[in-house]
């Protein structure tokens, strides 16, 4: 393994001297207009920071003058000989991301001399916060933000719900509701480090927030599906502008807006739907079509999942808005390999222009999965990689669910999703570099593990779930994620006799099969109610009271239906510390 960087830079040199540049290294910070976050990068960094202000042709940071013109966006020139250091960019946000670089080069152990020529193969570079059930502690939320920019996204989709401060409270969650000054922090936290905020505003489907309240009940296609609109209904698309409205003003300095409008499955089946004589794909194209118009009137691009507009024929989406940006999400590397070059080429004749979207957390048919099935991801995003490298696309969005809908099952925590997160940040920086040892460098790089002594290519990077515990005695960052992960797979072996309970309703009078049961249950719900509370004490940590009450009950709650069936069967009661009395 070379250096362990994510991501990878496109081009870098190595030298065989060692360098001896270190925090007090004093660095100038030249700029043609001065800027707050980068000074404030430098000095996360160097103790001496000299700031220079003028008529300079590049951004830079070191000591000495750049030997290097950069003209791609983004792009930064990084040199570290002995004891000087050089960074220049032609933009802001270039000279940012070659600080990061650096960074990344001082949490290193061996700090050799080196240069290196970097910048994004795709412009946008999306990571995804899905609020709609479980999420970090705001404060935690705000670390995690920081974080991305290390890993060089500058993008960040979020699908609020009913967390955004509006202005008409019953669309609010009542405790889980961000206050205004919360999201105008969180908005500047990602200016700070370079970050645009798409937000997500749904408008047809997975509206369930907004029409399970009395007064908006009558705009669901049908009684019965309480997250989709008909936007044929008087009052619906109203409705919709309306909350595209407050969302697009409390996002000021966002260029995008995403509409959101996927899974509406009913579409179709309301008496107005019927009596149209339309199609589903005419209904959906023409709805879509009257959001993107109100949208690019509000200043900002549209963005909307493909889905719905895929049904529609070449005829009924002649006339989609030429602003339309669509996201193409397909979520396997099976689907990505079929339809995706189609989907897209189909949209570009149209004159519309496409966002590969892959995701770092699915279902993969586990509604109870407790961290992301890594191979399934793994390759969905390298599917898209590879696909797009010749392709007219301005950048990936990487989703990240955190329930199959707002009211299901959730999935594990938002932590455990790193490991995939940064793996397709890295992608979408430089598409074409090799993968073959990115757990090792995750190790190094996001945990701090010294030398992680592991070997076996390519497939070893789906082992990260089932090692990472072996590593946390010398880790020395970000040990709560490794920890909860262990703590998840304890907690998912610690009763495995539940699911040989059956055996007493099959054998009820067999003294061997009841015997075997009992003993082994003793053990059992003894063992989980240790891994229990530490489960317990780690999530005080990292979710709000009541959402951690909410992630445990999710996981809990089977084994105690399976616990009563046990006291039944057995004829004996278990306590809740997991002695039988």
């Amino acid at each position: 393994m070379g250096l362990p960087w994510i991501p990878t830079p496109q081009r870098c040199v190595l030298f065989a001297c060692s360098a001896q540049i270190g925090r007090h290294t004093p660095v100038v910070l030249q700029m043609p207009a001065y800027d707050r976050r980068l000074e404030q990068a430098a000095r996360q960094l160097f103790s001496e920071v000299a700031i220079s202000t003028g008529d300079f042709a590049l951004y830079s940071v070191g000591i000495g003058a750049p030997d290097y013109d950069l003209q791609r966006p983004e792009g930064y020139f990084l040199s570290i000989r002995y004891d000087t250091v050089q960074i220049s960019s032609q933009d802001a946000v270039g000279l940012f991301y070659g600080i990061q670089t650096l960074g990344q080069w001082f949490r290193m152990r061996e700090r050799p001399s080196l240069e290196i020529c970097d910048w994004p193969d795709l412009a946008l570079r999306s990571d995804y916060l899905d609020m709609r059930g479980l999420y970090p502690k705001f404060e935690n939320l705000l670390k995690y933000v920081k974080e991305l920019a290390q890993y060089k996204i500058n993008t960040l989709v979020v699908e609020y719900e009913d967390k955004l401060p509006r202005s008409n409270r019953e669309l609010c969650h009542p405790t889980q509701c961000w206050s205004v000054e919360q999201h105008r922090l969180f908005l500047k936290t990602a200016s700070d480090y370079f970050i645009d905020v798409i937000p997500l505003q749904q408008t047809f489907g997975h509206l369930e927030y907004v029409l399970k309240l009395p007064e908006y009940r009558h705009l669901r296609e049908t009684p019965d599906t309480p997250g989709e609109m008909c936007p044929l209904r008087v009052g619906a698309a109203e409705l919709a502008e309306k909350l595209l409205e407050e969302t697009a003003l409390l996002h000021p300095e966002s260029r995008y807006l995403h509409l959101g409008c996927d899974e509406v499955w009913s579409l179709g089946k309301s008496a107005e739907c019927r009596e149209s004589g339309k199609s589903r794909g005419k209904i959906a194209a023409e709805y879509i079509n009257r959001l993107a118009e109100k949208t690019v009137s509000l200043g900002k691009i549209p963005i909307v999942w493909h889905d719905m507009l895929a049904e529609g024929s070449d005829a009924e989406l002649e006339g989609l808005n030429r602003n339309l940006l669509v996201a193409v999400w397909l979520y396997s590397p099976e689907a990505v390999n079929a339809q995706a070059l189609s989907l897209m080429e189909r949209f570009h004749a149209l004159g519309v222009r496409t966002l590969p979207c892959s995701s770092v957390r699915a279902s993969d048919m586990k509604a109870d999965q407790n961290y992301p099935q890594i191979e399934q991801r793994l390759r969905n995003v390298d599917a898209w990689a590879e696909m797009i490298q010749n392709s007219r696309c301005i950048g990936m969005i990487n989703t990240n669910w955190c329930s199959t809908f707002s009211l299901g099952n959730p999935y594990g925590l938002f932590e455990t999703s790193r490991y995939p997160a940064f793996y397709a940040a890295g992608r979408c920086w430089n598409l074409k570099a090799g993968t073959e040892d990115f757990l090792e460098r995750f190790l190094t790089v996001f945990h701090g593990v010294p030398d992680p002594a592991l070997s076996g290519g390519a497939e070893r990077r789906y082992d990260y779930y089932k090692t990472v515990s072996g590593f946390l005695s010398c880790m020395d960052r970000n040990q709560d994620t490794a920890a909860l992960i262990d703590i998840m797979r304890r907690f998912e072996y610690a009763a495995p006799v539940n699911y040989t309970v059956f055996r007493g309703n099959l054998f009820p009078e067999s003294e061997v099969e009841l015997s075997c049961l009992k003993e082994r249950a003793l053990k059992d719900y003894r063992n989980l109610g240790m891994v229990r509370q530490e489960l317990k004490q780690i999530l005080s940590k990292l979710l709000d009271p009541e959402m951690a009450e909410l992630f445990l009950e999710s996981r809990d709650y089977p084994n105690r239906l399976f616990q009563k069936e046990l006291e039944r069967i057995l004829g004996i009661s278990l306590d809740v510390s997991g002695d039988f009395v």
